[in-house]
């Protein structure tokens, strides 16, 4: 079985696309959340999910956008330097895409060749988000709470949130991964590539890909030219989408 292994696609539709064309033929799609925000196209992002049966469970910036429709706050920060770029998510997406959110569990368990997983955007919350399972101890105790399966021999967690791609190996049969971003990297990552994996007949595979960013950075440049948006929010895309060397680099004369 060939499974492909996705986090962190942040309305980046672009990259996805190159994702799927690099990926080849797959059995199953598996995602570790975060399908919005800091991207231009989280509609195209959430409807190709919805209708492609993929396996996946809600991030931090679904649950997000979630309580920013919930609160009504995109109105009144529209055309202010307080908007960001999940506020025009949330003009852009349609009801179906809410429903879809709405409904992504936090935790999924998965099996493939024989081997258990628990799928999963991040171990904890607040000023946890970040915490991992740095130790079988650790490891034990989230699987034995959240795992939901039959036994299997070889039990993997498989995390998003950190951007960052990794195996973490705890003992023979016990480990957890991340694909990495489909989107972004960390400002200490100045690759501009889409990252994912794939794990066919139960060996992983990491696997990065060039995407077409013109059109992210032609969205961004809108903004910047408009003065209509958070200015970190743009010097975020600036690095991500464009040629700034770092994520704070002063923002492009408009």
């Amino acid at each position: 079985m060939k499974v492909l292994i996705l986090s962190d696609i942040h309305a980046n539709y672009t990259a996805l696309q190159a994702v799927l064309r690099d990926a080849g033929q797959v059995d199953q799609i598996w995602c570790a959340g975060d399908l919005v925000d800091y991207g231009v196209c989280p509609h195209e992002t959430v409807a190709w999910f919805r209708s492609h049966g993929v396996r996946c469970v809600s991030g931090n910036h679904d649950r997000h956008l979630l309580h920013i429709l919930q609160t009504g706050e995109t109105e009144a920060y529209r055309g202010t330097k307080m908007y960001k770029w999940a506020h025009d998510n949330c003009e852009r997406v349609t009801p179906e895409d809410i429903h879809y959110l709405e409904q992504l569990p936090m935790h999924l368990s998965l099996q493939a060749d024989g081997i258990a997983y628990l799928l999963q955007h991040q171990m904890g919350e607040g000023s946890l988000a970040y915490q991992m399972p740095e130790s079988l101890h650790a490891f034990d105790d989230f699987w034995q709470s959240w795992y939901t399966g039959s036994a299997c021999g070889e039990r993997r967690m498989i995390f998003g949130h950190t951007h960052r791609r990794c195996v973490h190996q705890l003992d023979d049969r016990v480990l957890w991964l991340n694909p990495g971003s489909v989107s972004y990297r960390r400002p200490d990552d100045p690759d501009k590539r889409a990252h994912y994996m794939t794990i066919e007949d139960g060996v992983i595979h990491f696997h990065a890909v060039a995407y077409d960013r013109s059109d992210s950075l032609a969205r961004a440049m809108a903004y910047v030219r408009s003065g209509s948006m958070m200015t970190t929010e743009l010097q975020d895309a600036m690095f991500f989408f464009g040629d700034a060397a770092t994520s704070r680099d002063p923002l492009p004369e408009a």
